[in-house]
This record gives C-alpha cells, structure tokens and sequence, in this order.
C-alpha cells in the first residue's frame, strides 16, 4: 500500500500574472517559496520512502523545498514527466479569463468552472483541443493515460526499495491534480474546489487500485 500526498507547486509568475499555465514553465516567486516551505513543515514528520515531482521546473523547485523541511531525508528523490501540468497547446501563456471568455463564446457554457459544473474535464479538454491554435493540446485520455503510467513507475520505484507500507509525496500542477481528482470522484467544479499552491491531495495505492483519500487541504 502507498499513501500518496500529492502536492501542488507554490505560486509561481505566471500564476501571478494570471496566466495559462501548462508545459510552460516560470520561476517560483517568493509567496510560492514560502507556500513550499510552510507544506514541508507541516509534512516534517511524515517518513517519505521517496518524494517526487513532475520535470518542469516550479515542481522540482517546489519538491526540494518541501524536502528541506523533513526531519528524515527520502531513500530517493525523481523527476517524472507523466505527472506535468496538462499540455494546453497554443493557448498556454494567454491571459486566463480572457482566454475562456473567447474559446466558450460559440458553446453552451460561460467559462471553466461552468463546464465543470455541467459537464466535466473531458468536454473542457475537447473545447481547448478544438481552439488550440497549435492543434498540440491533451485530450482528457491523454492526461489519464498519463497518470496510469506515472503510478505504475512509482509503484515500481517503491517496491524496489521496500515491500512495507510506504509514504510517497509527488509535487504535481492544478489542472493535472484537479483533473485525476475528478476521475476518482472530488466535486471540483468552482474556484474553491481548484487545487490551491501547496495544498496536498492524498490517494491510496494498492498495486493497480487508486482511491482518492483527501482532495486540496491546507496543511
């Protein structure tokens, strides 16, 4: 059994500008130093067999800080591609709000957080996929499929160092983290149920059976 404690990233500039924020990448700013820094006291005496993180920057940034603040240091500490933020094409680095305004405009929903509450992740990647102007954007499956293949490495990488129970923290993004929630049954629809920087998910694993434990507490 693995209980996993996903974490999203600390606050970075393009999170402060208020803009898209997928593949590409920004510095942390100081708040979202500090978001790490406060999660990784919070978690200082949770025994971690491995911390990971996805390989874009703000994550791994996120994931050593977070690591500074434990009382015991991981056997290992990697950087997975499968757990990046979702792929949002042409359209990562645009203003948000202006963003959803226009790719909703010719479709029955105002906005993300409508979608979510009418539909689900699946239609709001189909919207994006089909204003992308790059044509490069995740399907829903996509990020799923992802994900599958992330747990089936962690699962792997664990069992190499212990056959126990073990404790596991993935530094991850919000669209990825609040998209997986979804798919194991979080109400997520509306901007208090979107993951906050340096909130912490919490899943079980058991070999192939995911259940979602916790979604976007503050510690």
């Amino acid at each position: 059994m693995i209980h996993l404690y996903v974490v999203r990233h600390g606050q970075t500039v393009l999170n402060q500008l208020g803009r898209m924020q997928g593949w590409v990448d920004s510095f942390l700013t100081q708040q979202g130093r500090n978001q790490a820094i406060a999660t990784g006291q919070a978690l200082k005496d949770k025994v971690f067999t491995l911390v990971c993180s996805s390989d874009l920057r703000r994550a791994q940034d996120t994931a050593q800080l977070i690591s500074q603040q434990l009382t015991r240091q991981p056997k290992l500490r990697q950087s997975f591609p499968e757990f990046r933020e979702v792929n949002f094409g042409g359209l990562d680095a645009t203003k948000i709000k202006p963003m959803w305004k226009a790719i909703t405009a010719d479709t029955p929903y105002q906005g993300l957080n409508d979608i979510l509450a009418k539909a689900n992740f699946e239609k709001v990647r189909q919207i994006m996929q089909d204003h992308d102007p790059l044509h490069t954007a995740e399907s829903n499956e996509d990020v799923l499929n992802r994900w599958q293949h992330g747990v089936q490495l962690i699962n792997d990488q664990v069992a190499a160092i212990t056959d126990k129970p073990a404790n596991v923290l993935l530094v991850s993004h919000g669209t990825f983290i609040r998209t997986i929630a979804e798919h194991y049954g979080a109400v997520v629809a509306g901007n208090d149920h979107a993951p906050q920087n340096g909130s912490v998910t919490i899943f079980d694993i058991d070999n192939d059976q995911v259940k979602l434990k916790s979604y976007n507490q503050q510690l």
